[in-house]
C-alpha cells in the first residue's frame, strides 16, 4: 500500500475506488452464480382422493436435499408426471417454501391424476408388474437473496408399487 502514498491525493482516491469496485464486482459475481440443483430423495405420506369425473388428487411430501451451503426459497414449481410412458398428471406448487442450506427439506405436492391415462398401468399391475417407470419434467423458480433463477429439472427412475400400498393391502 506504500505505492498509494507516493501518488497525488486525487490519484490515490481513484486507485482506491478502482480496487474497491473490482472487489465488489468479484463478490457480486460469486453471489449471483446459479445454485446447484436439489437432490430427490423420495416421497412419503401418499394420499389419494376420491375419483371425480375420471380425475383424482394425489398428495405427498417430496423429500429433497439442498447441496448448496446457502439458503434458498422456492417461489414456484411446475411439473408433468409420466408413468410407464403414459401422461399421468400435472403438479403446481405456487407458494414460497424455505430451503435450508446443506439440509434435507420436504415440499408438499398435490398432483391431479387423469385416471383414463393410468388405466393401462392398472392393468399391468393386475398382471403382476410390481414397479413403474416414473418420469418427471418441470421448471422451478428459485430465489437466492435478491437474485431469482428459473431452472428446468428432470427425474427418471423406477418406483416399487408395493411401497405405495398400505401394509396388508396385498395387491
Amino acid at each position: 500500500m506504500l505505492f498509494l502514498l507516493e501518488m497525488p491525493l486525487n490519484l490515490q482516491a481513484m486507485r482506491l475506488f478502482i480496487i474497491l469496485a473490482g472487489l465488489a464486482l468479484a463478490a457480486s459475481m460469486t453471489a449471483c452464480r446459479q445454485p446447484e440443483p436439489v437432490e430427490y430423495f423420495g416421497f412419503q405420506n401418499l394420499q389419494v382422493g376420491a375419483v371425480i369425473g375420471g380425475k383424482t388428487d394425489v398428495s405427498a411430501l417430496v423429500k429433497l436435499y439442498n447441496p448448496n451451503s446457502f439458503n434458498l426459497k422456492i417461489k414456484r414449481a411446475e411439473a408433468d408426471i409420466v408413468v410407464n410412458g403414459q401422461h399421468a398428471g400435472h403438479s403446481l406448487v405456487d407458494s414460497t417454501i424455505f430451503i435450508p442450506g446443506k439440509d434435507t427439506f420436504y415440499v408438499p405436492v398435490t398432483l391431479e391424476l387423469d385416471m383414463r391415462g393410468l388405466f393401462s398401468n392398472a392393468l399391468q399391475m393386475l398382471m403382476g408388474k410390481r414397479e413403474a417407470n416414473i418420469v418427471v419434467d418441470g421448471r422451478v423458480k428459485v430465489k437466492k437473496g435478491m437474485f431469482t433463477f428459473n431452472r428446468s429439472f428432470h427425474y427418471e427412475g423406477k418406483q416399487d408399487l408395493n411401497s405405495l400400498m398400505p401394509s396388508g393391502a396385498g395387491f
